[in-house]
């Protein structure tokens, strides 16, 4: 059994020898695939020559394929007297031999009309089969070599259009078209004038030379100045191309010439290759990219002008009526690509909204907060419609500034609105088709400042309105929720003063001495009322900012102690058994605060721990110094029923509370501005899983 084995070649003659045992001990049949470079070689190096006749006359059958042209056509006509077939193929790249038992090919880059300096040589069997499905899918592609030789000697031309995938390979195509060009109109993006720059400035300056000695008719460009490309447009009007400016460019790319077109649909963003090309040579293509250039040409405004409003900062405002809305939805997108700063867009409808979902809005509103830039987006109709597209939206984009528009403000207009300076408003001409740009009619760009600022505050008093709207639907809601708590927790203290007041004055008139137990009753609501009152009273000097602190250096350990003694005394009184404890990893802990205000806060979290731990727990109070930040943390930890899910969001606000225990969700809001005048923060959260209860966190600074 022969071992299969895959070697490497070195060296000129060593090549050549290699290839002569492949052609001289091979008996079936050859097939040979070859670039146009290598007919030349089979003809001028005798010993191939040689091989490949004495092959043919062993009976070996050879198929060689290859590209014919104007230089090797000669060579190819003796070729075809040494070969069983030769056939042509355009473009043909590749150089291998395969054999029934082996595979032979180059194994570096070799010059035209020189053999290469290394070969592969291989007999493992599916290497040797994937390589001849290669070649039979080539020769399924060419011509017969009489076809292209009469094509080329009677100057025949043949039509083809093919798509190119590599980018290596469309810089030589589009080299290529330019060189042999003589007439040149090319329309390119923004940042195709840096692609062409990078690739084929010598070439086209070629081209100019050659337009100066009457032998070109010109290079002609059609493209969007801006500045990020101003300076290659300048460069090129100096070297003595035409250019002009058109500020709504198709979105194909494309060069025509006499011969040839290219087209592609890629951006080509700051110069980036193509990585797909159409060419052909057909002449109702040619015709046809000729013709829109044309049109182009014709709309367009001159280069120079357009620079010289780049340089002086003075463009021209334009309004520009789109008929068509696809091309309207690729200019918006555009727009959102390019801004630099916000984005505001109002949709006509939630039907509008959806249908530009699908066509990948949220993509693009993604990439824009990548940015860093500001999104906000205005969709009208109700609040379960707007709560939905909300909840789906944010699914997606969670960041995104999504609000809903009063469905009376619901219009059959569009509008985008870009760095406050550029806008396009989009007609709704049918809010039943299922197809965005069925649904939408004519649409309007400006460039002009005062327009854009014109809709930017539409916008924005819409954006505020809503913002109103909310914030008085909140108040109200709150201004509710108060008056029905403040009157229940009024109502509670006084029924029993009035009541037992009432009790005393029948007892006096008996002249009795009245239990002291009504009495503790008495001064126990009353300082309930007297609290709420102090409350009511807070909060409206907060909300007046006319809260003033009366700070003082004090040990805060002291002041801990002194307010657990006076609320341990409280529970002695209602004869509880709940515990309050103490934990304070320093004896002395030095703080300028409001004594009084900070006891406030304190006397808050702990009477709410108590209120909420059963009978027979405890509350653990803890102070502590974070030396690295500066603060010194205090805690109050209990054993209660946690916090309320429904409520945590809200935790810190007016009243906040859903307890069945009272309370008018006045004082956390009161401990919290009370902390931050003081320029600390104050925090809450349930404590971990098999723990009961919750813990308040308030810190301040270490001064």
């Amino acid at each position: 059994m022969i071992r299969e084995s895959t070697e490497v070649f070195y060296g000129t003659d060593v090549v050549i020898n290699t290839v002569l045992q492949f052609l001289y001990h091979t008996d079936g049949k050859i097939d040979a695939c070859v670039d146009y470079t290598r007919p030349s070689l089979a003809i001028d190096i005798h010993v191939l020559k040689e091989a490949f006749l004495d092959a043919k006359k062993r009976g070996v059958k050879l198929r060689y394929v290859t590209e014919i042209t104007k230089d090797n056509v000669s060579y190819c006509k003796r070729l075809m007297t040494m070969v069983d077939e030769l056939r042509h193929l355009d473009g043909i790249k590749g150089n291998f031999y395969i054999s029934e038992t082996g595979y032979l090919a180059p194994a570096t880059f070799h010059e035209a009309g020189k053999p290469a300096a290394q070969i592969i040589y291989s007999n493992v069997k599916e290497l040797i089969e994937h390589q001849r499905y290669i070649f039979e899918t080539l020769w399924s592609k060419t011509i017969s070599a009489e076809q292209r030789i009469r094509e080329i000697e009677k100057g025949i031309v043949r039509y083809e259009t093919r798509i190119i995938d590599n980018s290596d390979e469309i810089i030589k195509e589009i080299d290529s078209l330019t060189a042999n060009s003589n007439q040149l109109d090319i329309c390119l993006t923004s940042g195709g004038m840096h692609y062409s720059h990078k690739y084929f400035f010598d070439t086209k300056k070629n081209l100019v030379d050659r337009q100066r000695m009457g032998e070109h008719k010109g290079i002609r460009y059609v493209t969007k100045i801006n500045n990020e490309n101003v300076k290659v447009a300048k460069l090129y009007l100096d070297s003595g191309l035409q250019i002009k400016h058109l500020s709504n460019l198709p979105p194909l790319s494309f060069g025509v010439s006499d011969k040839k077109i290219a087209v592609t649909i890629e951006k080509m963003e700051e110069g980036k290759e193509i990585q797909s090309l159409l060419v052909s040579n057909e002449p109702k293509y040619l015709k046809h990219f000729s013709a829109v250039f044309q049109d182009l040409w014709e709309s367009c405004i001159d280069a120079k002008e357009r620079i010289r409003e780049i340089e002086e900062g003075t463009e021209p405002a334009k309004i520009e009526i789109i008929r068509n809305p696809k091309e309207a939805v690729t200019l918006s997108h555009e727009l959102v690509k390019s801004a630099k700063h916000e984005i505001l867009r109002i949709y006509p409808s939630i039907g509008q909204f959806y249908r530009q979902v699908r066509i990948g809005v949220l993509h693009l509103f993604r990439e824009a907060m990548e940015r860093g830039l500001s999104v906000k987006v205005l969709v009208p109709g109700d609040a379960e419609q707007i709560n939905k597209i909300i909840s789906e939206v944010q699914l997606a984009l969670p960041n995104l500034d999504i609000r809903s528009l009063d469905k009376s403000l619901q219009t059959q207009i569009g509008i985008l609105v870009v760095d406050r300076k550029e806008s396009v408003i989009i007609e709704l001409k049918d809010d039943t088709k299922e197809n965005y740009y069925d649904a939408s009619g004519l649409a309007a760009y400006s460039n002009s400042k005062s327009i854009g600022i014109s809709y930017a505050s539409i916008f924005e008093t819409l954006w505020k309105q809503e913002e109103l709207n909310e914030q008085l639907k909140s108040n109200n809601l709150m201004q509710r929720e108060f008056i029905n708590i403040a009157a229940h927790e009024l109502r509670t203290p006084v029924q029993p003063i009035l009541g037992l007041s009432q009790v005393l004055l029948s007892e006096n008139r008996g002249e009795r001495e009245h239990p002291n137990e009504i009495l503790l009753v008495i001064n126990r609501n009353a300082e309930r009322l007297q609290h709420l009152i102090e409350d009511i009273l807070d909060v409206t000097k907060i909300e007046g900012q006319s809260l003033r602190l009366k700070k003082e250096r004090f040990n805060l350990n002291d002041l801990i102690l002194n307010t657990i003694s006076e609320f341990k005394n409280l529970i002695e009184t209602q004869q509880s058994h709940k515990k309050i404890e103490f934990n304070a990893s320093d004896s002395i802990i030095i703080i300028k605060g409001d004594k009084g205000r900070i006891s406030q806060v304190l006397s808050n979290l702990l009477s709410n721990a108590i209120k909420f731990t059963e009978v027979e727990d405890s509350i653990v109070v803890s102070a502590e110094k974070k030396e690295a930040d500066e603060v010194v943390i205090v805690s109050v930890k209990d054993t209660g029923i946690g916090i309320d899910s429904e409520v945590f969001p809200r935790l810190f606000a007016k009243f906040a509370s859903k307890s069945e225990r009272g309370g008018t969700g006045l004082g956390l809001y009161i401990s919290s501005s009370i902390i931050e005048a003081h320029g600390g923060k104050i925090w809450a959260e349930n404590n971990p899983t098999g723990e009961k209860g919750a813990t308040f966190s308030f810190s301040l600074p270490n001064q």
